[in-house]
C-alpha cells in the first residue's frame, strides 16, 4: 500500500510545576485514513479518523459519521493506556472503551474519559472542523471563529480553520484583523504562506489587510516563501505607489540577494509603471549585497525610458558596486541610450573609480562612441583615460576620441595634453599621427600643442614619423 506522509514537527515549551517537556506532533495521510500522534516525556496521544465525522455542540461527544466512517483515539500517561474505537453500524455508533487491552463498559467511564479528551482532541486534529467552524460563525461571525483558531496549537490544524472561515462571507474590514489573529503565533512559514496565498486575491483589496499581509511576510524566516507571497501579491493588484512601496520595504528585509532580485525584476515585468515606482525599485537595489544580483536588477531597470532622478538612483547604486566588470557592465547598459547632460555630468566621475584599465576604456570609449559631450565633459574624460597605467589602453582612447566629429580645438587640445601622459614612444606616436589631419587644418596653437606632445617623444625616429605626418 502506497503510503503519502505529511510530516510536522513542532516543539514548544510546556511550563507545569516548573518544569519545560518537550511536545512532537506528527500528521500523516494513508488513503482515507488519518493519523495524528503527540507525545512528551510523559504522555502520547494517537487518533485516527477515517470520513466525516460530527461532534456534539459541547464538543464532548462524538455525534454522528458516514458510513465510511472510524474513529480511534489512545492517550498512554506514566504508563497507563485507554482507548476508545467508535465505528458505524447502519444507523447506530458502536462506542468500545478500553483500559489497556481490556474492554470496559463504555457508560459511564468510557462516556466520562471522551468527553474529557475530545476538546483537546478537535483542538488538535482537523475532526469536524468545518462543522465547528459553522457553528461558531453562526454564534459569533468571524470573532467566534477567530478566539477558536487562537486557542489551537497546531498551525496545520489553524491554517485549516482559517481556509474554512474565508470560506465564509467575511466582511472586507476584518480582513486585516483576520491575517492578525490568524498568523499571529503560527510559526510555521510553510501554514502562514499557505493561508496568505490561498486568500490574497481577498486581503489586497484594503491598506490595512495589504499592510498585515506584508507585515506578516517581514516576521517569515524563510526568504522563499517571503518571496513567493511578495510576488504573487504584485501579480495580483495593479502596480500602484503605495502598493508597491509596501512590497519594496519587504523585499528590503529579504537577507537572500537572490530572493530580493526575483521580487525587483518580477515587478519589473509589469507594465506601465511609473517613474516614481520604478525610482523606489532602483532605490532598493542598494540593499542587494551582491555585484552580481545588484547588477541583473539594475540592467533590467535601465531596459526601461527612465526619468533624470531615476537614472540618478542609479548611478548611488552603482557606485556601490565593487566589481569593474558588473560595475562597467550596468554602466554600458545605462550607454545604450542617450542620457541626460546632468546624468552624464554625475557619472564620468565613476568612470574614475573603474580600477581596471580594460573595463575603464570600454567604459570611456562608449561615453566617446554614443553621448553629445561638451568640451567640458570631454576633456574631463580623456583624462580620466591619462590617469590609466597602460599605455596601450591610453592610446586606444585618445584614438577613439580622434574618430569624433565634432571635435572643437578646446577638444583636440585635450587629446594632446592627455596623450603627454603616454610613456611609450611606440603608443604616442600612434595617436599623434592619426591627429595630424586634424592638426594640420588647424590653427598654430594647437600644432604648437601637437609639436610640444611630440617632443615627449625619445626614439628619433618615431618622433620624425610624428613630424612628418604634421608637415604632409
Amino acid at each position: 500500500m502506497r503510503f503519502i506522509y505529511f510530516l510536522l514537527f513542532l516543539t514548544t515549551a510546556l511550563q507545569g510545576f516548573s518544569q519545560s517537556e518537550s511536545v512532537s506532533v506528527s500528521i500523516s495521510r494513508n488513503d482515507a485514513k488519518t493519523t495524528y500522534r503527540t507525545s512528551d516525556p510523559f504522555n502520547s496521544f494517537n487518533i485516527e479518523i477515517r470520513g466525516t465525522i460530527e461532534v456534539s455542540d459541547d464538543d464532548r461527544d462524538i455525534s454522528s459519521m458516514s458510513p465510511d466512517g472510524y474513529f480511534e483515539v489512545t492517550k498512554t500517561s506514566f504508563g497507563t493506556r485507554r482507548t476508545i474505537k467508535i465505528i458505524r453500524e447502519g444507523s447506530v455508533l458502536i462506542k468500545r472503551y478500553y483500559e489497556g487491552r481490556t474492554e470496559v463498559n463504555f457508560d459511564p467511564a468510557g462516556r466520562k474519559w471522551l468527553a474529557e479528551i475530545l476538546p483537546e482532541v478537535v483542538r488538535t486534529t482537523t475532526l469536524a472542523a468545518e462543522s465547528r467552524v459553522n457553528r461558531f460563525y453562526a454564534k459569533g461571525g468571524t470573532p467566534a471563529v477567530l478566539a477558536e483558531i487562537e486557542a489551537i496549537k497546531s498551525d496545520h490544524v489553524k491554517s485549516h480553520y482559517a481556509r474554512l472561515l474565508m470560506k465564509k462571507p467575511v466582511a472586507e474590514k476584518d480582513y486585516s484583523l483576520v491575517v492578525a489573529k490568524v498568523t499571529g503565533n503560527m510559526s510555521s512559514d510553510h501554514y502562514l504562506a499557505e493561508f496568505l496565498e490561498h486568500n490574497l486575491d481577498k486581503f489586497l483589496k484594503t491598506k490595512e489587510a495589504t499592510e498585515a499581509v506584508f507585515g506578516v511576510t517581514n516576521k517569515m524566516g524563510s526568504d522563499h516563501y517571503k518571496t513567493q507571497i511578495i510576488k504573487e501579491a504584485l501579480q495580483l493588484q495593479p502596480a500602484s505607489p503605495e502598493s508597491v512601496r509596501i512590497a519594496l520595504a519587504s523585499a528590503a528585509k529579504i537577507n537572500s540577494d537572490h530572493y530580493k532580485t526575483e521580487v525587483l525584476t518580477s515587478l519589473m515585468r509589469q507594465r506601465d509603471l511609473t517613474d516614481a515606482i520604478m525610482t523606489e525599485m532602483i532605490n532598493t537595489s542598494k540593499s542587494i549585497h551582491s555585484d552580481h544580483y545588484r547588477t541583473v536588477v539594475l540592467t533590467k531597470a535601465l531596459e526601461r525610458n527612465l526619468s533624470v532622478a531615476s537614472h540618478q538612483r542609479a548611478l548611488e547604486s552603482i557606485k556601490d558596486i565593487h566589481s569593474d566588470h558588473y560595475k562597467s557592465q550596468v554602466i554600458q547598459s545605462m550607454l545604450n541610450k542617450t542620457i541626460n547632460e546632468k546624468v552624464l555630468s554625475e557619472l564620468l566621475p565613476i568612470t574614475s573609480t573603474i580600477s581596471s584599465d580594460h573595463y575603464r576604456t570600454e567604459v570611456i570609449s562608449t561615453l566617446l562612441d554614443r553621448q553629445d559631450l561638451s568640451d567640458a565633459a570631454f576633456k574631463q574624460l580623456v583624462t580620466y583615460g591619462s590617469e590609466m597605467n597602460s599605455d596601450h589602453y591610453k592610446s586606444e582612447v585618445l584614438r577613439n576620441a580622434l574618430d569624433r566629429s565634432d571635435l572643437t580645438e578646446s577638444k583636440l587640445i585635450a587629446i594632446l595634453t592627455a596623450a603627454k601622459s603616454i610613456h611609450s614612444d611606440h603608443y604616442l606616436t600612434e595617436v599623434l599621427v592619426d591627429a595630424a589631419s586634424r592638426v594640420r587644418t588647424s590653427n598654430e596653437v594647437i600644432r604648437n600643442a601637437y609639436r610640444d606632445t611630440a617632443r615627449k617623444i625619445g626614439s628619433e625616429t618615431y618622433y620624425g614619423r610624428a613630424i612628418r605626418a604634421l608637415d604632409r
